[in-house]
């Protein structure tokens, strides 16, 4: 029994009429006629009574069609369902998200989303930023936001350039080179640095890549960029800070742009399970981050 069989038998059951049902099908009516004999040997009874002047549902053929009729409409809603997700109309995304990437509009692309697609829904899932490459290898997300340096092998990874991170240094106001523009880290080797915790690991790693070539010296650890800030406020040493960080500056600071290298930022996802959905989440946080820069 082929699909086609069924959608015969329903259209002859609707119009009660076999010369009717094959002009709606677009075949012969013989050949519509045998394609119902078949079904009807197949199932092993009549589906129709027929007379010259008429034709009516067995009680079989009632069965049948309350039957087929439900089968379709389930039928529909599916291909209804695969087809918008594969558009990355529906469905669930789940996002790696660690919120100390201020400067990253997540939450903002997830609304526009959902706002456009209604019956998509964006689930945040909070992970490290080193942590996230991990996550979307294991499944645990379908996508995740890290930095070059915490990729690695990347042979089963999707990369999306998001964009790109500068690191800006943070001086005391009264900082010999605080009314520069733009400083060397090179001519910042003997202040004292201060840094993020090493257990942090993200931020630690991204700092110490960008100061360990000029052998810095180390001062205070902190857990957290507004504790570097506070720090600095306090004159007890200088910091590195993401661009995303601007928003904490306090007075007493100043930031100053800086020749540390900046940090290419990706949207991983994973090439071995691909999903339309990330696709979709990717250009309306492009749409927000473009709508961020054409504001400052």
């Amino acid at each position: 029994m082929e699909l086609r069989h069924i959608r015969y038998f329903l259209e002859v059951a609707e119009t009660m009429n076999f010369s009717r049902a094959a002009e709606r099908l677009h075949i012969a009516q013989p050949a519509l006629s045998k394609q119902i004999r078949n079904l009807e040997e197949e199932l092993g009874g009549r589906l129709f009574h027929r007379t010259t002047t008429k034709v009516t549902l067995t009680e079989m053929g009632y069965y049948f069609q309350q039957q087929t009729r439900r089968l379709l409409m389930q039928l529909d809603i599916a291909v209804t369902g695969a087809q918008q997700l594969s558009r990355g109309k529906t469905g669930t995304l789940r996002v790696g998200c660690d919120w100390r990437m201020i400067g990253l509009p997540i939450a903002l692309a997830a609304r526009k989303l959902t706002e456009l697609n209604p019956r998509l829904l964006v689930e945040f899932v909070e992970r490290p930023v080193f942590e996230q490459v991990g996550a979307v290898r294991d499944r645990a997300i379908d996508i995740g936001f890290a930095g070059s340096i915490f990729l690695g092998a990347t042979e089963d990874l999707e990369l999306r350039p998001v964009f790109t991170l500068k690191m800006k240094v943070l001086l005391p106001l009264k900082h010999r080179l605080a009314q520069h523009s733009h400083v060397s880290l090179s001519d910042l080797k003997n202040d004292r640095w201060l840094i993020l915790d090493p257990q942090t690991l993200g931020g630690y790693q991204i700092m110490m890549s960008q100061i360990l070539q000029y052998t810095p010296k180390l001062g205070m650890t902190t857990t957290s960029m507004a504790g570097i800030v506070a720090h600095v406020v306090a004159a007890h040493g200088v910091g590195l800070i993401p661009d995303w960080g601007a928003p904490w500056i306090e007075p007493g600071t100043v930031l100053v742009e800086s020749d540390s290298t900046p940090l290419e930022v990706f949207a991983v996802s994973n090439r071995n399970f691909p999903s339309p959905l990330v696709d979709t989440y990717l250009d309306a946080l492009e749409e927000e981050i473009a709508a961020r820069r054409s504001r400052s």
